[in-house]
């Protein structure tokens, strides 16, 4: 039995638009992207280990640079992008495409090891949200590592969601218009 996802209108928008992008999106932001991955795994020595969650996962951009995972969860709510992500993935049987809304992840608490979420809270009408699943869903001691939006006045301060995910060890540095903040769960 087939489950439609049903979004709200704000986030059909967010669909929509990411759909239309979904194409040239790693023309238009992959090296950008690139740079946010390696100041996000920098405090986890460049790789993260076990089953591992990246939550906005777009193009899988992130799994073409992901070392040492067991397995890689990619979700994302734009079925152009899980398009081209599938597309990148075909040859990696660890890498597991599941289109849903990262407000409402529909894993089971303390299922990942680590849990990545690059460019993707500003996009969302509760990012206060995202961070509590992304909490919930990560194990005690997890990595972590998300961007905010410099200037956005929905989002978390990086020290505001340092303490919603509870990271004991963190690292934050600016890339671009973002914040990149990473560490391991206490």
């Amino acid at each position: 039995m087939s489950r439609t996802l049903q979004l709200p209108p704000a986030k059909r928008e967010v669909e929509r638009y990411y759909d239309v992008i979904a194409e040239s999106y790693d023309e238009l932001h992959g090296e950008e992207q690139k740079v946010k991955y390696i100041e996000g795994l920098k405090a986890a020595g460049g790789k993260v280990s076990g089953v591992v969650l990246d939550a906005g996962c777009g193009t899988a951009l992130l799994a073409e640079h992901l070392e040492g995972y067991e397995e890689l969860i990619s979700v994302d709510i734009s079925r152009g992008m899980l398009r081209k992500a599938k597309a990148k993935t075909l040859d990696k049987p660890n890498v597991h495409l599941v289109r849903c809304d990262v407000e409402f992840l529909p894993f089971p608490s303390e299922a990942f090891d680590a849990c990545l979420a690059f460019t993707v809270l500003q996009n969302l009408p509760n990012p206060e949200v995202a961070l509590a699943e992304i909490d919930r869903v990560s194990k005690p001691k997890a990595y972590v590592a998300v961007t905010l939006m410099d200037g956005n006045p929905r989002l978390p301060t990086a020290e505001e969601a340092a303490r919603s995910l509870k990271l004991m060890v963190s690292s934050k540095v600016k890339v671009g218009r973002e914040t990149v903040l990473s560490g391991f769960k206490g």
